[in-house]
């Protein structure tokens, strides 16, 4: 038990004694650059502690903004017709569904999606989804047309 304490401190102060020092350097036409050696025209640099995040953190501004959309008025899908069957009412809830998904998945970029292809790929998706969903309303509504019961 003792010898894994005195490990784990030796291997804690160790990680911190390796960190070397970054110096800036100013060459003669005014660019700045970072290097661990110093030299004629070089001072300590400051550049802080090293983070690296797996995900970005939520920030007040986009916590409000989402909250202001989510208490504004939503556009409402229009009511199906009297005589539309009742599969058309799910299939515009579905299309609703998928637009809103779409509407708040451009607002958001996950960590994971650092690459601006993924986000992309995302986003086309979501796109699909809508337009899956307006082909199962337009089937449906032609469906409904179709499906009437002719007065004899």
């Amino acid at each position: 038990m003792n010898k894994l304490i005195l490990s784990t401190l030796l291997l804690a102060f160790s990680a911190a004694t390796t960190a070397s020092p970054v110096f800036e350097c100013i060459d003669k036409s005014g660019r700045k650059t970072y290097t661990q050696t110093g030299g004629k025209n070089c001072k300590p640099g400051n550049i802080g502690r090293p983070s690296v995040y797996t995900s970005a953190a939520p920030s007040a501004h986009s916590a409000s903004a989402s909250a202001a959309a989510r208490n504004a008025p939503s556009e409402q899908m229009p009511s199906p017709p009297s005589g539309a069957m009742p599969g058309s009412s799910s299939a515009q809830n579905e299309l609703a569904q998928a637009q809103k998904n779409l509407e708040e998945g451009k607002q958001v970029r996950y960590g994971n999606e650092r690459n601006y292809a993924r986000y992309q790929e995302r986003i086309k998706g979501l796109e699909n989804q809508v337009k899956a969903a307006q082909e199962r309303v337009n089937a449906a509504n032609s469906m409904g047309g179709e499906g009437e019961m002719m007065p004899e």
